[in-house]
């Protein structure tokens, strides 16, 4: 039998069940399920933000890459590039499952994009500072991609969160660090195809069986320097076709005066001889008889009228003062003496310098390349007989041991060209790396400014060029320079147009650069090759000695020996050069990926 006390208890007990189960379902709908709805929020959140970070991260990559490996020289163009590369990438992504294709970029910061909706935010930096700099700067070597989502709550309305709010995330593409050294040929080849007109310039008012003209200058030879004075070698003439351009005024053999170079106007010209010359010019309109004729900053040079080129190069038409002591006879040329014409002549040659010329523009635009698509810093290294290695140098003015103008003297003899010096000696300048960390000190400027000065000049001393390039880019603890930045990739890049027929180390020419190519095998550093083979019995021979195949210390390719990835580039004619240096310069940023 249940006691009253028992019957009374049982309604307190079900009000007091109830009483709990209206606090559960309180707790429940008020407290856990908000706190569940907002844990799900903030994962949410999160979840966003990493894809954000994600999304970015690659776009930022994808920009990197876009200007490492571009080849244009426009550095606004470049980065733009970049940028817009960097939205595609984007825009193939995803966040929350809302599609990005429809993203867009944002000229300002903060961003505040619409609901599920994304925007991007692009800026370079110095790497040194970290501050921003302008669109084309080259110091920009960081691309920041900021990333925003305007991001909305799942339950908004019911939590009161109506956002949206930015899911915002920030990355950096960092271009690679490169130390490179350019060694550049500067032997007398190298202007062999300049097309030149050799001259032998003569008093018409003094008797001579040996006229061949009426109006003074003779024309014995033109075209290609090379092929002008029948040169068979491989390894090219000795002559410079540019400088000096006037040779010994006597009558007789070619031999070659040092008071007779460079401006030298007022001169009044031999009596005529069979055999000689007294000048060579360059054809300044490019063809090989000077067919065209080519004005100049006013200066008219009419077509086939040779004897104004030889003259304005001597600056004898510079005035009629100095054409008449000159003994100039200019009645019949349609043109008068004026002050211009030696700078016009002279600019014009520089120009044509084949193929030196053609290869100064290929360097620069290997030089603006990499300035562009990496954190580089350069040095340059011209070399003749010797190794640029301060910017003001210049060229030894001992040149008689190469002896003969050619390797066919009984066209024309030199009588040991030239045993006097060159008057100004040519630049022979070196560029060296700084080790300063920063685009400040990239030297991208001095290269490029040093690298337009070179004239043809000298032999061909590969391995001073290389011994020199390796010095830089090894560490001072390890008996270097220590010119190269902390963590840089290092390489070393050689043009040469011949053959190694010198060397400031005392042994075979041959045998010291692949020597030196050993010891940058041993340091890490890479020697790519590029060379410029214009002359068909040159080819196998300097394949054999640049290769990037045969290994062997003793008969193998340089760049094989250096190893480290490097490569063999030939160019069998000028236009072949411009494609064979961006070859080289993208595979230099592969190497440093």
């Amino acid at each position: 039998m249940v006691s009253n006390n028992a019957l009374l208890a049982q309604p307190r007990r079900r009000q007091k069940g109830q009483a709990i189960a209206v606090l559960i379902v309180f707790i429940a709908a008020f407290i856990v399920a908000p706190l569940c709805f907002v844990c799900y929020e903030m994962c949410l959140y999160n979840l966003a933000k990493q894809q954000m970070k994600a999304c970015v991260d690659s776009a930022a990559l994808a920009a990197g890459a876009t200007v490492a490996t571009s080849d244009n020289l426009d550095t606004s163009a470049t980065q733009v590039g970049a940028k817009n590369t960097a939205m595609n990438m984007f825009r193939k992504n995803t966040i929350l499952a809302y599609s990005l294709s429809d993203a867009t970029e944002s000229s300002t910061l903060p961003m505040n994009p619409p609901a599920n909706k994304a925007q991007l935010y692009f800026q370079y930096l110095d790497p040194i500072s970290r501050q921003a700099v302008p669109l084309g700067s080259t110091n920009g070597k960081i691309i920041q991609v900021t990333g925003a989502f305007g991001f909305v709550p799942f339950f908004s309305k019911f939590l009161k969160l109506l956002g949206p709010y930015p899911v915002v995330e920030r990355s950096n593409g960092g271009l690679p660090q490169l130390d490179v050294v350019l060694c550049f040929d500067i032997s007398a080849s190298m202007d062999d195809f300049t097309n030149v007109s050799v001259v032998n310039r003569y008093n018409i008012n003094k008797a001579s069986s040996q006229k061949k003209q009426a109006n003074g200058y003779t024309v014995l030879l033109k075209g290609p320097l090379y092929t002008a004075f029948k040169c068979t070698s491989p390894t090219g003439t000795a002559l410079n076709a540019t400088f000096p351009q006037e040779l010994d005024a006597g009558g007789g053999a070619a031999s070659f005066s040092a008071a007779g170079r460079g401006v030298n106007n007022g001169v009044l010209a031999p009596s005529a001889a069979a055999t000689s010359f007294t000048d060579v010019v360059v054809n300044i309109d490019g063809t090989s008889d000077f067919s065209k004729g080519i004005t100049v900053n006013g200066c008219v040079f009419p077509a086939g009228n040779v004897g104004l080129l030889v003259e304005a190069a001597r600056g004898n038409f510079e005035s009629v003062a100095i054409a008449t002591a000159a003994g100039v006879d200019y009645s019949t040329w349609g043109v008068t003496p004026k002050a211009g014409y030696y700078a016009a002549y002279q600019s014009s040659a520089q120009s044509q310098r084949h193929p030196i010329s053609d290869a100064i523009i290929a360097a620069i635009n290997f030089y603006t390349i990499m300035n562009n698509d990496c954190d580089a810093h350069f040095s340059l290294v011209s070399f003749g007989s010797d190794p640029g290695t301060t910017p003001k140098q210049f060229c030894d003015p001992d040149y008689a041991t190469l002896g003969n103008i050619t390797d066919n003297p009984s066209t024309f003899v030199s009588n040991g060209y030239p045993n006097d010096p060159m008057v100004p000696l040519p630049p022979n300048p070196g560029v060296p790396l700084v080790p300063t960390a920063g685009p400040a000190y990239s030297n991208y400027a001095q290269v490029t400014t040093s690298v337009q000065s070179l004239i043809a000049y000298g032999g061909t001393n590969i391995a001073g060029a290389l011994q020199y390039s390796i010095n830089q880019l090894k560490d001072a603890s390890k008996g270097g320079l220590g010119l190269a930045r902390p963590g840089a990739k290092k390489a070393i890049v050689l043009f040469t147009d011949g053959l190694p027929t010198v060397s400031s180390l005392g042994g075979d020419p041959t045998a010291d650069a692949r020597a030196q190519a050993v010891a940058a095998n041993t340091a890490g550093i890479p020697i790519y090759c590029i060379g410029l083979c214009l002359v068909p019995s040159l080819q196998a021979a300097q394949t054999a000695v640049l290769n990037d195949t045969n290994t062997n210390a003793s008969s193998g390719g340089i760049a094989a020996i250096s190893g480290n990835n490097a490569q063999f580039y030939q160019a069998t004619n000028t236009d072949e050069l411009n494609q064979v240096f961006e070859n080289v310069a993208r595979s230099l940023v592969n190497l440093i990926r």
